[in-house]
């Protein structure tokens, strides 16, 4: 997206309220803009609210973010009757910011006092300098648009056009357009335009103006032009202090003041400021006696220049007390002050001249839609101060109060997505203090065919009449008749698999009980480069059931990681310890993939299993390759999980903090933000000769998913480790399934790991026999070379277009290869590095396992870009690589 250009004036006189036109669609709070926006080349506004519209934290205003400062005293003038008797004091303080919730306009009002995003002005004016190259303050001129009307019935959209033909533009904007007071500079004079503004005389006529400017922009840019704008005056208003005579104060006059400057669209001072002149208006205002009574109300406030006021600069108020109804003229010199632009200055009359300024600042805490723990702060305290006293500060007590109705009703009780949250210090602090905050992570909503499937899906437990459901036995009965190291689940319910290692049981091949599979666990060939006797995590022989072997005694089971929230849950032991059941949530199913092991009592990973939770089901269009003999695979990889959106809602709450015994209040806003993950397909990723997939990636760039511990806990990060090589790589393998080794070359000693009998790294292998660490589910293994090589018309690697038996997806990044059934889809999935576990090239090539190795440090692969297709590649075995199951 395009940098912002915040409008120029510096933050200390523009924490302020903002008015944007943004790259978004979303409308202004007063009339959302719809899909009805024209579209195209056609120069457009768009008009919204930003955070902070309303940050003013003075007494009972409403702030919505805790980095405004408090209302900063700038000392106690003296106003001066005729007599001694006469004298009160004034009280003077600057706020951050304008203060909007004080002085939204009913439609009445033709007055355009403090202006919020609830009421901008109807129109705006805008200029614009079309130029090459930089901007030129010597050459550049508004004649590209010069005061060109632009108005909310229009929905801010001009009839000018983006030039679209490679130079840039600058636009400047103003508001009210063509307001009292305002004259533009020339249009064609060269630079920056400037405004010259003459304040009107009438109270009334004084408009908020409001200044914004761009960056440069692209004139082919053709989307809503990023207009930021801010405050350009000095809001000037009395209220009561403390302790003042009941009457009613009649006229105020700010005298001396000057009322002639110009500005520089987008400057931060005010310059050529002309004559003083005097401002005043006749009121009519009764004062009770009470403190903070607004003098000058929403049509009363003053709208002045931002200035150093000059040496004769007064305020001058007509008082008269209801004790002796006197009427009485008080004067108070204000020379050398400042009115800081985009600021509200206040001035207090009290009887005193001992001023208490309250301070309540308060950081809001914030949250990720994933929730956690956060702090805020919160300073409060009291300044009393008196001229020639020295300053005292003293800490005050808060409580705090929660509204989920954007402030209409006020609770104690906090929302329940809020875990914790301090509502109470009975002392207070004079600096920021800490407080701990929690929120529950949010829950997201997915737009998802296959996650719809999975979800309507009858529960296993119901329609198979077995509960739990035994993954190993084609109905869900108990009898134990074919295993592996992956099972595939379609439908919610409570499962459980036996603790057997691999596919060391199955019934279709050795039919007599008890059907071990010994071909899976022991080589019929010999050599240095055979593993004979395939190990556990001991690094001894395998026997088919875990708990029948050395030392293999079964505590506890446990999620090792999934990456969907939710998905598995409940792992635990069997009642004797014979099999590991887990349960499938129906509210949580979706497409995804989890790990559970079992573990010994020193907490020792004896073996885990891979469990594919998708909408496919095994045998259901299955794809037919010929080369060197028949290879039917399936449709996706090992793991496949469709792309999808979910989005995260934001939450938040309003809390106010009030201050004892000022009323200080200051009201936060808690947000925990809005996310929206986007993911293309994706799968897990495989190392040469181990069974364990490793965390996928999104699909869309080189970042890893999201996966979830056994206590919830999210996380990106990848464990790595790298272990010798030899049986201490299988061993360790084993033990850490949720670790990816960097070693490079894995065991860097066996070729038969993935196909029992091989002794052989010919591309030209023609069968193999899958083994205990194979990652397929029942019924498939790991394919050979031949499966890859009916990809080119040679069967070798090429760069040829002809060469390649398929059409590349550019939409699904992948290629789309040629079967019996038509084609079959491999996507570019990238790779994990061998020596980090970091991705690469997601989305730009492809790898995928073959179960033959090319040597003790590398494993034959498939390998492709858009341009090329390498049937013949090989890699360290240590890279994380796809793998595509084919039938055994």
């Amino acid at each position: 997206m395009r940098k912002r250009r915040m409008f120029l004036f510096p933050q200390r006189f523009w924490p302020l309220p903002l008015l944007s036109a943004v790259l978004s669609m979303s409308g202004c709070s007063e009339d959302p803009i719809a899909d009805t926006v024209p579209s195209g080349r056609t120069i457009r506004f768009e008009v919204s609210e930003q955070d902070g519209w309303h940050r003013v934290p003075q007494s009972r205003a409403v702030a919505d973010a805790a980095q405004d400062s408090a209302p900063q005293s700038s000392g106690v003038l003296t106003l001066q009757g005729d007599t001694p008797a006469d004298t009160l004091f004034l009280h003077a303080s600057v706020c951050e910011g304008i203060d909007g919730t004080r002085f939204v306009r009913p439609e009445s009002e033709t007055r355009a006092a403090p202006v919020t995003d609830e009421k901008f002005y109807e129109s705006f004016g805008v200029l614009a300098s079309i130029f090459d190259g930089s901007w030129n303050e010597s050459s550049c001129t508004p004649e590209f648009m010069y005061n060109v009307e632009v108005s909310e019935s229009s929905t801010w959209t001009t009839s000018y056009h983006w030039p679209n033909d490679g130079r840039k533009l600058r636009f400047f904007a103003y508001a009210p357009y063509n307001g009292a007071g305002i004259a533009l500079s020339d249009k064609a004079a060269v630079g920056t335009p400037e405004i010259t503004y003459s304040v009107p005389s009438a109270v009334s006529d004084q408009k908020d103006l409001c200044v914004a400017v761009t960056d440069d922009l692209n004139g082919d840019d053709n989307s809503a032009a990023p207009l930021v704008f801010g405050h350009a005056l000095t809001a000037v208003k009395l209220t009561t202090g403390d302790e003042v005579l009941a009457g009613k104060i009649t006229k105020i006059t700010l005298k001396g003041v000057y009322g002639k400057a110009v500005l520089s669209m987008g400057s931060t001072n005010w310059t050529e400021h002309d004559a003083a002149k005097d401002f005043s208006q006749k009121i009519g205002v009764e004062v009770n006696g009470s403190a903070g009574q607004e003098i000058t109300s929403n049509v009363a406030t003053f709208m002045m220049l931002p200035q150093t006021l000059p040496e004769r600069a007064q305020i001058e108020i007509v008082y008269t007390d209801d004790l002796t109804s006197t009427q009485r003229t008080l004067t108070a010199s204000i020379a050398g002050n400042q009115w800081p632009m985009g600021r509200t200055v206040i001035y207090k009359i009290s009887t005193t001249s001992i001023d208490i300024t309250p301070v309540l600042n308060v950081t809001p805490p914030s949250f990720t839609y994933e929730g956690g723990d956060d702090t805020y702060t919160v300073a409060s305290y009291v300044t009393v101060s008196r001229t020639g006293d020295a300053t005292k500060t003293v800490p005050v007590g808060w409580e705090a109060e929660f509204s989920i109705d954007d402030g209409q009703t006020w609770t104690k009780d906090k929302p329940d997505w809020l875990k914790t949250f301090t509502i109470k210090d009975s002392n207070g602090s004079t600096s920021n203090k800490s407080y701990p905050a929690s929120a529950w992570g949010q829950d997201g909503v997915t737009d998802n065919s296959h996650t719809e499937t999975l979800k309507n899906a009858p529960d296993i437990n119901t329609s198979s009449g077995h509960t739990p459901y035994n993954l190993s036995n084609a109905t869900g009965a108990a009898e134990v008749e074919r295993t592996a190291n992956c099972y595939v689940i379609n439908a919610p319910g409570i499962y459980s698999l036996p603790l057997v290692y691999g596919n060391a049981i199955d019934k279709e091949k050795n039919p007599t009980s008890p059907y071990y599979n010994k071909n899976a666990y022991t080589s019929k060939a010999s050599g240095s480069n055979v593993l004979k006797t395939f190990l556990n995590h001991k690094g001894k022989d395998i026997n088919p059931y875990i708990y029948d072997n050395e030392d293999c005694q079964p505590a506890y089971a446990k999620l090792v990681w999934q990456d969907a929230k939710g998905l598995v849950s409940g792992v635990e032991l069997s009642d004797n310890n014979r099999s590991l059941k887990f349960t499938v949530n129906q509210e949580t199913i979706a497409q995804g993939n989890a790990v559970v092991a079992v573990y010994d009592n020193s907490d020792q990973v004896l073996w885990s299993w891979h469990i594919w939770v998708t909408d496919y089901k095994l045998g259901d269009d299955l794809k037919t390759v010929s080369y060197s003999g028949t290879h039917t695979m399936l449709p996706y990889n090992l793991g496949w999980c469709d792309g999808q959106t979910t989005t995260y809602a934001a939450r938040s709450v309003k809390v106010r903090f009030t201050q004892d015994e000022t009323g200080e209040q200051q009201i936060i806003t808690v947000r925990q933000e809005a996310y929206t993950v986007s993911v293309l397909g994706n799968n897990p990723f495989y190392q040469w000769g181990r069974k364990d997939p490793m965390l996928p990636s999104t699909g869309t760039g080189n970042t890893n998913k999201t996966w979830y511990d056994a206590a919830g806990i999210s996380s990106t990060t990848l464990s790595t480790a790298s272990w010798d090589t030899d049986n201490t790589a299988i061993t360790d393998g084993i033990l850490n399934p949720g670790t990816f080794c960097s070693n490079y070359y894995m065991d860097r000693t066996y070729y038969n790991l993935w196909a029992a009998d091989n002794t052989s790294t010919s591309s030209d292998l023609a069968t193999s026999t899958k083994t205990v660490y194979d990652p397929c589910p029942v019924g498939y293994k790991v394919p050979l070379n031949n499966a890859f090589r009916a990809f080119t018309t040679t069967g070798s690697n090429t760069s040829t277009a002809s060469q390649i038996n398929g059409t590349w997806n550019a939409a699904e990044k992948g290629w789309d290869f040629n079967c019996t059934e038509n084609t079959v889809f491999f996507p570019a999935s990238g790779y994990r590095n061998y020596s980090s576990g970091s991705l690469y090239y997601v989305g730009s090539y492809g790898y995928y396992w073959s179960a033959v190795p090319y040597s003790a440090d590398y494993g034959r692969n498939l390998s492709f870009s858009s341009a090329s297709v390498h049937p013949l590649n090989y890699l360290n075995r240590a890279n994380g690589f796809p793998v595509r199951p084919v039938q055994e």
